[in-house]
């Protein structure tokens, strides 16, 4: 397994990004983070009665421009990068067009939500936020939603900046 991951790794150019060293965009800033949080696709066509068991802890970094989340690495104290996920109404990447939403080009998958459609369901055990994801976009074939389970549920926010504008700068 190893060898065949190295394999596409040298043909592809696909490269291991870390959320705790992800590189930000100029002007974009953390707004939330849970080191804690766990994080699913959920796919659209799925059994009728799923369980969502808490086996491995995610990491889940919110900008204000994008969500980042990954999962602890074998072997490593950090968290690799699985998913971006992108608002809809802003500019999203090139990689999200594709089927494979950039997995074997740049190493973690782009997708795009509904920034409109976000749900906080806080009466469920475990809750979770529940992002709709665009069925437009290639990189969300048969993925209905994305959720994300945290505990810390009432702090989580988003402020997106919209596409044309630029962010602001921050406080001093």
């Amino acid at each position: 397994m190893l060898l065949v991951g190295w394999v596409v790794k040298k043909i592809t150019g696909a490269k291991a990004y870390f959320v705790e060293t992800f590189p930000l965009e100029m002007g974009e800033r953390v707004l939330w983070e849970d080191a804690l949080a766990d994080a699913y696709p959920i796919p659209s066509r799925q059994a009728l009665y799923v369980s969502y068991r808490r086996l491995t802890r995610s990491m889940v970094k919110v900008t204000n421009c994008r969500i980042i989340v990954g999962a602890k690495a074998l072997f490593r104290a950090e968290h690799m990068v699985l998913h971006v996920l992108y608002p809809a109404d802003r500019q999203y990447p090139e990689q999200a067009k594709s089927l494979g939403g950039g997995l074997l080009s740049v190493g973690y998958q782009a997708l795009v939500f509904d920034p409109a459609s976000i749900v906080k369901q806080m009466s469920e055990k475990p809750p979770y936020i529940e992002l709709a994801l665009d069925q437009d976009v290639p990189s969300s074939v048969n993925l209905r939603a994305y959720r994300i389970y945290t505990d810390a549920i009432d702090t989580f926010g988003l402020q997106f900046v919209p596409s044309g504008v630029s962010p602001p700068s921050p406080l001093k």
